[in-house]
């Protein structure tokens, strides 16, 4: 079996399309190799919508939610992301990105 410690980072922030989060979560759900955490940033306040997506996908995959008070831009927030990433290896996917299934691999 192929090593999965790695982690994917996202940042969330409330003008995210749904529909391309959920599409993004789903490809991360697909793939041949499962990472072993997805670290979601909430830059600032989300949303319901974007929110619910999110704890949809919680409960199939290992992901854990940074929450920011504020909007602090990309940059920072990935900042704030890499230091919750428990693994050496990081990906980093936006969250209107579509993996294709073997990308981890």
């Amino acid at each position: 079996m192929l090593n999965n410690e790695f982690s994917v980072l996202l940042s969330l922030y409330y003008k995210e399309d749904p529909k391309c989060l959920y599409e993004s979560l789903e490809s991360i759900a697909s793939q041949s190799i499962a990472p072993s955490e997805i670290v979601i940033v909430f830059d600032g306040i989300i949303g319901g919508e974007l929110e619910n997506i999110v704890h949809e996908f919680s409960s199939k995959m290992p992901i854990k939610i940074i929450r920011l008070p504020e909007n602090i831009g990309l940059g920072n927030a990935l900042n704030e992301g890499l230091k919750c990433c428990s693994n050496k290896w990081i990906f980093r996917m936006d969250t209107d990105d579509v993996c294709l299934p073997d990308r981890f691999k």
